[in-house]
């Protein structure tokens, strides 16, 4: 098992009595065995380097010195006196500097990964700040094997750097002959873009649930007297000519692009990036119920930084200018830990971080920058971190380090009478584990409840709670003298749509669905958290995914590993990967195997040649042999198969490619999920909205009929007749154990039916889906239907979509519930251009969600389809689109035969085309059945158009509808044309009852 933890996680720690009250040697036995959450760290070095060389000198293990200072004096210190004996105590060899290197040598050359381990003992998590030269570094995501929990903090000067490279190649500024010296005014567009795309990056990493934090370096680049003024350069319409920021930014661009090196070391710039990042994770608070922390190097450094404005009394205005943002203060802010002590001790939304200072100063001057961190600072606001870097042996050292001086200190203040031995305790272990879990909201208790057992917070009395980085009407509400523990409830909050947001607070790191839940009914697996009523949609917090580079897939090994030790019983996972024709297809990997997947970030390839097959491998038009795609799993979506004989789990997929540059990769243009993200991305960025979405699954339930030697199908036969709406009748009891089986089975995987009842069809039934994000709603659909047909399976049956098995009954549908959300004046301001939008295009979409010529028996009026023409109305149920509440409508006309990851990124990119093109909404609200008004009443009503009653139409539609298909992608669009094109010839080949018995065999 990973981690070194064997079978019984963590069963050597020290656990106090619960029949007697605790004594120096557990003060003692808790601070050596509790583990540790090094807060604050950095990537080792990769293996072929980790010998030692120039770029990476041994000795500054325990010093910031460089050159000269660092070969010729810093032996001399007592920081590397010390070190060096501890070090060869690990090592097991004579206590001097050349013994330690060549015996560390020895170990690295012969097991690497058994030294990291030994350095790392103890060490429960690692939040890591990449920012350093990661040409010499393993990824992030690597260090998973060494640590339970690893997550990112993303530089926000990194993050910067790589985003004004991209926008200078894209903006042409390194093009052979262009000239580096161009007008301000041109900067200054640059600058306004850079703005946005810089904040749009913040909010993306910020819900990258791989993400925990942010980090900034303006005290090595300009100082921590940060200037403020840039809060308030961007407005809408407002010139940036006469600002001082665009006059620095101007300068600092056209150097960058001559010197191809975009660090900023500008201090108008770097100010600027400081705020511009606070600012957004200060309104984060106010739009998703919470944030994350940001780091903030203070004091200690090397001989770039600028001593005196190191000081963190210089962060008083920023800290203050933004109530809502924690910020960490770093290293100890040696030697101003008083002053860092003093802000922590008085900003609710201050902290101070208690590392560097192991091993960097001597065991007294350890001892003594502990005691100034108490003094004045409460205990809940002290973090532990190593700072950790390149070598393994500085977070052994820190590590050890920083336990010495804990015991000595806290045992100083016992023996004085100033703490209690638990008062001690308890200070223990919140530094060293519980103050970081709260902060960064890793939620471990859930995952390793034997750790609150072992320091006596097992019972809910002794567990203090509280809400940190989150706030409620924008003020804050935490109690800064007791640090949680426990985590906040992931419960779900529903309210109108068209409101303000009002998020719930939610834990970060370890996914909700890998978590126990207090409800015992309910399973470990939750990969699908959002619950409510499918008719009242509302704002959630949601994360986005970043899908452009596979670097920030970096939380896949954890979350994976957190599933499997809840499920440690399965064998298999299958990568699931849908095409356009709708079809589920999956690989499956022995466990084993799909680690080494993990660990290598390398996935199994598929022919690109899938995007032009039809059901039956028949190509379409245009296909080719040559090329292929990987299957990069998206964890989210990681969920057990229930139904079926099979210890096995799924999980959905990227369809992802090698870039340009061949060390990244890139969503190819052809996935269907990234489609459907790349339009919710693209609202969120341009509009500050987002769609969440629900779905009602109508399924008919039919007997198959075989051939004599049971090899193929030749029909499907009615179960009962005596069937009406919502009624259970005499029959539809027989059916009812396994609709409930159904819902049972949705339950215990994470997918809450909202509610089920008997539809008009005979042995038709309606389960409605609880919503969440587009992409969560779809893959929890896909999941559900599985579910469905593979629990029918078992009892002889089979569940189909087809759209209308049964001339004489109504057809089955897949109606859409979607909701546009953000504050209420935004929502206000945009809703009727996106319903114009989703109207305008309404032929367009169908393509897409009535995807068969079967599909179209539906657009008819009269059966409460959706009707036949393009309109909208309140409550009605005999037009495309039926308006539920304010900002909250469904869309009818669409069934169960499609890809429904690109139904909805068609009807999204609609809507979105409407924000953009400010379309006037001219369908007025339709309150009757259209198809008994004239035409005057029609037009009056601003209804002048029909929609397509055949697949033709709706296909010529979007090839002709060049907008949607832009946005869609011509690629992915072409490839969709083409295949149905050689569906209807082919499924044209057969008969009625052959077409008929061929599609619902498969659907």
């Amino acid at each position: 098992m990973p981690f070194g933890l064997g079978d019984q996680p963590y069963a050597n720690i020290h656990y106090l009595s619960s029949s007697s009250e605790p004594n120096e040697h557990d003060l003692k036995a808790i601070i050596r065995s509790y583990p540790l959450i090094d807060n604050h760290a950095h990537n080792l070095l990769r293996e072929e380097e980790a010998h030692g060389n120039e770029h990476y000198p041994f000795e500054s293990i325990t010093s910031e010195a460089q050159g000269h200072a660092l070969q010729e004096h810093v032996q001399s210190t007592l920081a590397h006196v010390r070190a060096v004996k501890q070090l060869a105590e690990l090592l097991k060899c004579p206590a001097s500097l050349e013994d330690v290197k060549a015996a560390r040598y020895e170990w690295v050359v012969r097991d690497y990964d058994s030294f990291i381990r030994t350095c790392f003992a103890g060490t429960h998590a690692l939040l890591l700040d990449d920012g350093l030269p990661q040409d010499s570094v393993y990824p992030v995501r690597w260090h998973d094997r060494h640590a339970p929990t690893v997550r990112r903090i993303a530089r926000i000067e990194a993050v910067a750097a790589e985003l004004l490279e991209q926008l200078a190649h894209a903006a042409g500024f390194l093009a052979p002959g262009v000239d580096s010296d161009w007008a301000i005014e041109k900067s200054e567009a640059f600058l306004l873009r850079f703005n946005t795309m810089f904040r749009n990056q913040i909010k993306t990493l910020a819900a990258d649930p791989g993400v925990c934090g942010f980090k900034s370096v303006v005290c090595y680049r300009s100082g921590l007297d940060v200037s403020l003024s840039s809060r308030h350069t961007f407005r809408p319409h407002q010139s940036l000519a006469d600002s001082a920021l665009l006059s620095a930014f101007h300068s600092f661009l056209q150097d960058a692009v001559r010197k191809h090196d975009y660090r900023v070391a500008e201090k108008a710039v770097n100010d600027f990036l400081v705020v511009a990042a606070c600012d957004v994770l200060h309104k984060l608070v106010e739009t998703e119920g919470e944030t994350l922390p940001i780091q903030f190097h203070t004091g200690l450094g090397d001989v770039d930084i600028d001593l005196i404005k190191s000081n963190p009394a210089y962060m008083q205005p920023l800290i203050e200018a933004f109530p809502n943002v924690d910020f960490v203060i770093l290293h100890s802010s040696y030697p101003y830990t008083r002053e860092a002590g003093y802000l922590a001790a008085n900003y609710a939304n201050a902290w101070l971080d208690i590392g560097e200072i192991f091993p960097m100063i001597s065991r007294q001057g350890q001892e003594s920058v502990l005691r100034q961190a108490l003094e004045l600072t409460p205990a809940s606001k002290i973090l532990w971190s190593t700072d950790g870097h390149f070598y393994p042996e500085t977070f052994y050292l820190a590590n050890r380090q920083f336990r010495d001086a804990l015991e000595s200190v806290l045992g100083e203040l016992v023996a004085s009478e100033d703490l209690t031995l638990m008062q001690a305790i308890n200070i223990a272990v919140d530094i060293l584990f519980w103050n970081s879990n709260a902060l960064y909201k890793l939620d471990e208790e859930r995952r390793f409840p034997q750790l609150l057992r072992a320091c006596g917070r097992a019972d809910s009395a002794s567990r203090r709670s509280t809400l940190v980085n989150s706030r409620e009407n924008g003020s804050a509400t935490r109690d800064c003298a007791s640090i949680s523990h426990v985590s906040i409830s992931d419960a779900g909050l529903y309210s109108s749509a068209s409101t303000a947001v009002h998020s719930p607070t939610r834990t970060r790191g370890t996914p909700v669905r890998s978590a126990p839940r207090s409800d015992a009914t309910r399973p470990a697996s939750d990969p699908f958290t959002d619950t409510g009523d499918s008719t009242t949609m509302s704002p959630r917090s949601h994360r986005a995914l970043s899908l452009h580079r596979a670097p920030q897939l970096s939380q896949d090994a954890t979350e994976f590993e957190a599933f499997m030790r809840q499920h440690p019983e399965v064998k298999y996972i299958w990568l699931q990967f849908i095409s356009h024709t709708a079809t589920m297809r999956a690989r499956m990997i022995p466990v084993k195997q799909f680690q080494k997947h993990i660990a290598r970030s390398s996935y199994p390839g598929i022919s690109r040649a899938l995007t032009r097959q039809l059901q039956n491998e028949r190509p379409a038009d245009g296909c080719i042999a040559t090329g292929e795609f990987q299957l990069v799993p998206d964890f989210r979506s990681l969920c057990l198969n229930r139904g079926i004989d099979s210890p096995s789990a799924t999980v959905q997929t990227w369809w992802m490619v090698d870039s340009d540059d061949n060390d990244q990769k890139v969503c190819w243009d052809r996935c269907p999920r990234y489609a459907l993200q790349k339009q919710m991305q693209a609202l969120s960025d341009e509009f500050e909205l987002f769609v969440l979405m629900g779905f009602e699954i109508e399924v008919i339930f039919v007997r198959p009929m075989k051939n004599d030697n049971g090899t193929d199908f030749t029909g499907f036969d009615v179960v009962h007749e005596l069937h009406s709406w919502s009624n259970m009748t005499y029959q539809q009891l027989d059916m009812l154990p396994i609709i409930e089986e159904i819902v049972d089975i949705l339950a215990e995987i994470g997918i809450d039916v909202c509610q089920f009842h008997a539809e008009s069809a005979p042995t038709q039934w309606e389960f409605s889906l609880p919503p969440s994000s587009p992409l969560k709603a779809v893959d929890q659909l896909y999941k559900a239907k599985e579910t469905i047909g593979n629990i029918t399976k078992k009892h002889g049956l089979k569940a189909t979509f087809y759209p209308r098995p049964y001339a004489m009954a109504p057809g089955s549908a897949q109606h859409a519930h979607f909701s546009i959300n953000g504050d209420s004046e935004t929502v206000g301001k945009h809703a009727d251009s996106f319903l114009a939008g989703v109207l305008q295009h309404l032929p367009s979409i169908l393509a897409f969600s009535l995807p068969v010529e079967e599909s179209y028996a539906r657009v008819a009026s009269g059966v409460w389809a959706g009707g036949e023409w393009i309109t909208w109305g309140t409550q009605n149920r005999e037009v495309p689109l039926r308006k539920c509440g304010p900002g909250h409508w469904e869309f009818k006309p669409i069934d169960g035969m499609g890809n429904t990851y690109l139904s909805m990124a068609a009807l999204i990119a609609a809507g979105l085309l409407g924000l953009r093109d400010e379309i006037s909404l001219v369908q007025q609200d339709t309150l009757v059945d259209v198809s008994t008004l004239d035409q005057e009443e029609r037009e009056g009503l601003g209804i002048t158009e029909r929609l397509p009653n055949t697949l033709q139409k709706s296909l010529d539609s979007l090839r002709e509808d060049g907008a949607l298909v832009n946005l869609l992608g011509q690629n992915l669009v072409d490839d969709y044309l083409a295949v149905k094109k050689a569906e209807m010839e082919m499924l044209n080949e057969m008969d009625e009852q052959k077409r008929r018995t061929w599609l619902m065999a498969r659907y």
